[in-house]
């Protein structure tokens, strides 16, 4: 059996309020069992932050799609 290849999704930027509002409520239907306040303190951290590790590379490709669709900058990287 293949092993599945895995990554980590990284939010390199979030470039003004508006785009954060949208990243962090986008996380928050992500990550269900996250509280939306926590989301919004760890994205005012300084940046490059890891959002996610050993995500499958399909669900983290799409992840970091979505963030940039929003107007984040983000990637997924393989481990």
């Amino acid at each position: 059996m293949a092993e599945a290849i895995k990554g980590c999704v990284i939010l390199k930027s979030v470039p003004n309020r508006e785009v954060e509002f949208r990243v962090s409520a986008y996380l928050a239907e992500v990550f269900p069992g996250v509280p939306v306040d926590r989301i919004v303190h760890k994205m005012s951290r300084s940046k490059p932050l890891t959002l996610i590790r050993d995500v499958d590379r399909n669900r983290g490709q799409v992840l970091a799609q979505d963030l940039n669709d929003l107007g984040a900058s983000a990637c997924f990287l393989l481990n």
